[in-house]
């Protein structure tokens, strides 16, 4: 298991139609987030997982490069759970269109991975990602001076209660609600991701009415979160 969870940093370093709000206004935009738990990674060998992860770091490429994936990266601690491993945002609206995707990853085809899908749905430019890691990608490889090496960084993810108060300032770079897929009796939460690399920044600058009705959790992903804003 050790070796598994060292492979998930390793790979993710490499480079989220049911259930959406009535309250959805006109300028948000619908999208498909999955968290990536693990689902029965131990029933591989060691050569079956490193080809297993091999094949998904070569998936999240090519559906970066398509635009099909918009955000993806692994969670750290403080974790949500023990067997969340990380997140996608897909540039997709419904549902099947998501697990389609998904079940594209090698990994998830090995039954490294399984979905838990929500409609993710944000005013965000989600859709400029593309756009950014590509002039991103471009620069790093026309410039000597840049590492050619891709380079993430950590963020903070809050989630609260849909209605929960917070000061949108320059920290909080996406505001979404997220609602479950497959439980019809679940409540739609908030996801915000924030502009810190650490939850004691978060408790020191995190303007929120009631900041006990928010967890916060670790993340890793693109620079280029930091560099979208809307316009």
């Amino acid at each position: 298991m050790k070796y598994f969870l060292g492979l998930i940093v390793i790979f993710f370093g490499s480079f989220a139609l049911f259930g959406i709000s009535p309250e959805l206004e006109s300028k948000d935009r619908v999208y498909i987030f999955s968290y990536l738990i693990q689902d029965q990674p131990e029933l591989l060998s060691k050569e079956e997982l490193q080809t297993a992860v091999k094949g998904h770091r070569s998936n999240i490429n090519t559906l970066s490069e398509q635009g099909k994936l918009l955000i993806a990266g692994p969670l750290f601690e403080p974790k949500i759970g023990e067997l969340y491993s990380g997140i996608f945002v897909f540039d997709v609206s419904n549902a099947k269109d998501g697990l389609e995707l998904f079940q594209t990853d090698p990994a998830v085809q090995a039954k490294v991975f399984k979905p838990e899908m929500y409609v993710f749905e944000c005013a965000d430019p989600l859709f400029e990602l593309p756009r950014l890691k590509n002039e991103e990608k471009a620069a790093r490889l026309a410039d000597p001076d840049i590492p050619d090496a891709w380079e993430g960084r950590s963020y903070v993810l809050a989630i609260g209660p849909r209605d929960a108060e917070f000061k949108r300032d320059d920290a909080v770079l996406i505001d979404a609600i997220m609602t479950p897929i497959d439980d019809e009796g679940a409540v739609s939460s908030r996801m915000l991701f924030l502009d810190f690399e650490t939850v004691d920044e978060v408790r020191e600058h995190f303007k929120a009415e009631d900041i006990d009705a928010w967890s916060f959790y670790g993340w890793y992903g693109s620079k280029m979160v930091a560099e979208m804003r809307v316009e």
